[in-house]
């Protein structure tokens, strides 16, 4: 065998023996909390090494030797120290008592070491952003002397290290708890689901279901993205898979490539909200809030209707405008044959939801839901799961954990930083008094929830945020009057959201940069395009702050109220956005869309009432409108 055939054996076996060890313990019950998450740990490092062996330098790569030095280096300097602790369990649970007992020079060299290859592997698999981040956070402790409500008594290279590495409060904290305990398994999940062909099935089901309609391309990419984000809950997977079709038809019946790109973008970015997986922030928040997975997730589905909604609202608009057409009926699959041969590969999804509703804890869910996959898959021949595919869905999911691993690994850091010099609380106090009103305090939220995603994964935000921003605004809400748990449940959720937005918006705009390459259209063009598009989802977070309804936090009928209103807000909103409903919106028009729907947003009698007469008049004033052009053409 060559170089490349040794690596892709080797790649798949750790793959394997890392998706088996989780599933091994979702089955039978997770080990100690230090060994759970340094063996998980360890195989996400070992495989990180594997798929990204050589660093580079410059333009070009190191000499052979100093390749394969570095490579040993780092693998001895991340590896050793995760073995350290994994051979020292019992002393380090038993017989070792923390910040009383010194660290050994051993010890004091691995933590750093430890430190140092993580950075330098995250360095590898998601750019220089997030690890100078942590870099920044990682030198603070021992700068004493920083002005305001940075300034702190300073600490020691030991206390650092031993806060780092010796505890679960920072690489190895509730992050990569997580990852290790939840995340890898819904994405061995998905990984089982997309090699037992539901991706395939979801593509034809969308195009045969809308795909004849105006503007039926780039409704499939909002129903297709909609549906693969219960899987898949990554924005540029999202792009890269359903993206790759749906742009191209779009392009073909009518839209501009940019806004081919927009609407892509903002549907991938939507499956990032969608339950039952939620681009895994929903894991964090359950492990942050101490809110039940199961019932995030009953939480988060009407907001994530609504954001489809505002989507697809705004996609039939723009079909209006560029009058971009249907695909020829020849070119349309039977979406009843296609839910006749392939429809039973739902049903492990069905199985996930059930368990998790009825309380089942995530890995006795996704555990059997696995199960349930292979069981399903053999209804069909089509989609019957052999041996080799079972291999393929193992290796894919562990890969698939890797970035993740990395990412909250290092997100540890940050928070074991916040928890150490209790900087955290300092600076939420501080942004409390900066943001004197509650709408103020959303504001700001929401402006740093977008800067911090700028460059890291959504659950890495969301992470950094549970010591800064949602202190501040879970305090504006409680004492404006809002019941402790209603303001918890709203504060974390409103924060998910915008962490999760920093993908779509420019700069950074990790999707919309994946969208346009595969349209070949202006990156920035395509990004502000695309946030225009997903317009739903920078106002149902303030809209579920004051209508909490939208997260089912209240009675029945207040939900449905709640739910009417924010329908028919997000119809007219996202038509005057666009310009386009019946027809081209005259600029009274769009004024008056404009005031209808941020009227029902409003939470209060009187604005309800003058938007649901505002939207009936121009409702109307379309109707009429169109109906004249009609009897004249």
């Amino acid at each position: 065998m060559d170089n490349t055939q040794i690596k892709s054996y080797a790649v798949r076996v750790v793959a394997v023996a890392m998706a088996s060890f989780h599933l091994y313990t979702a089955a039978f019950g997770l080990f100690d909390a230090v060994l759970q998450r340094s063996i998980h740990l360890g195989f996400a490092l070992i495989l990180l090494m594997l798929i990204y062996p050589h660093p580079r330098f410059g333009d070009g790569r190191v000499g052979l030797a100093a390749r394969w030095g570095l490579m040993l280096l780092i693998a001895a300097s991340v590896l050793l120290p995760i073995g350290y602790l994994i051979v020292n369990l019992e002393y380090l649970t038993d017989g070792r008592i923390q910040f009383v007992s010194d660290l050994s020079p051993l010890e004091l060299v691995f933590g750093c070491s430890l430190l140092a290859g993580l950075l330098e592997l995250c360095r590898r698999v998601t750019g220089p952003v997030l690890p100078v981040i942590c870099m920044v956070f990682l030198v603070y402790p021992f700068l004493p002397g920083m002005p305001g409500v940075l300034k702190h008594g300073g600490y020691t290279l030991s206390e650092t290290i031993e806060f780092q590495y010796m505890t679960l409060s920072g690489v190895f904290g509730v992050p990569l708890a997580a990852s290790a305990n939840f995340i890898v398994l819904f994405i061995i999940f998905g990984a089982f689901l997309e090699r037992s062909g539901l991706g395939g099935f979801i593509m034809d089901f969308a195009i045969g279901l809308v795909g004849r309609y105006r503007g039926g391309p780039a409704k499939v990419a909002v129903i297709s993205s909609a549906i693969t984000g219960t899987i898949s809950g990554s924005a540029m997977a999202n792009v890269l898979t359903t993206g790759t079709l749906t742009i191209p038809l779009m392009r073909r019946t009518g839209y501009p490539a940019f806004m081919a790109g927009a609407i892509e973008a903002a549907a991938s970015t939507g499956g990032a909200l969608m339950p039952p997986v939620m681009g895994t922030v929903a894991f964090v928040m359950s492990e942050f809030s101490g809110i039940p997975y199961g019932t995030i997730v009953l939480y988060a589905a009407i907001p994530a209707a609504l954001y489809f909604l505002g989507v697809f609202c705004t996609v039939h608009w723009a079909a209006v405008r560029y009058d971009a057409a249907g695909l020829p009926e020849d070119e349309l699959p039977d979406w009843r044959a296609h839910l006749r041969e392939r429809g039973h590969l739902l049903i492990p999804l069905v199985v996930l939801i059930t368990l998790l509703v009825k309380d089942f804890s995530p890995q006795y869910a996704v555990t059997y839901s696995i199960l349930t996959v292979l069981g399903v898959s053999w209804f069909r021949r089509s989609t019957r799961m052999g041996p080799k595919k079972i291999v393929e869905a193992l290796e894919n999911g562990a890969k698939g954990a890797v970035l993740v691993a990395i990412a909250t690994a290092c997100a540890g850091m940050m928070v074991g930083i916040f928890e150490m010099t209790t900087v955290g609380l300092k600076l939420a106090q501080q942004g409390a008094g900066f943001a004197e009103t509650l709408f103020g305090g959303m504001l700001l939220t929401m402006a740093v929830s977008l800067i911090l995603g700028m460059g890291v994964p959504p659950t890495v935000s969301y992470i950094t945020q549970v010591a800064v921003t949602i202190p501040m605004l879970l305090g504006m809400l409680t004492s404006s009057g809002i019941d402790p748990y209603t303001a918890k449940v709203v504060t974390h959720f409103f924060v998910m959201y915008f962490a999760t937005l920093a993908v779509l918006t420019p700069p950074d705009a990790l999707a919309s940069i994946a969208a346009a390459g595969v349209a070949q259209s202006p990156v920035i063009k395509t990004a502000l395009h695309a946030t225009r598009i997903a317009f739903v989802a920078f106002i149902v977070p303030f809209m579920f702050v004051y209508r909490p309804a939208l997260l089912t936090l209240d009675s029945g009928w207040a939900i449905l109220l709640a739910v009417l209103y924010a329908v028919m807000g997000i119809v007219v909103l996202s038509a005057a956005l666009e310009g386009y409903a019946f027809r081209k919106l005259t600029l009274v028009e769009r004024l008056l869309g404009f005031a209808a729907g941020f009227a029902l947003v409003v939470p209060d009698p009187v604005f309800d009432t003058v938007g649901l007469a505002l939207f009936a008049l121009l409702g109307a004033m379309q109707f009429w409108a169109w109906r004249q052009k009609k009897k004249s053409a």
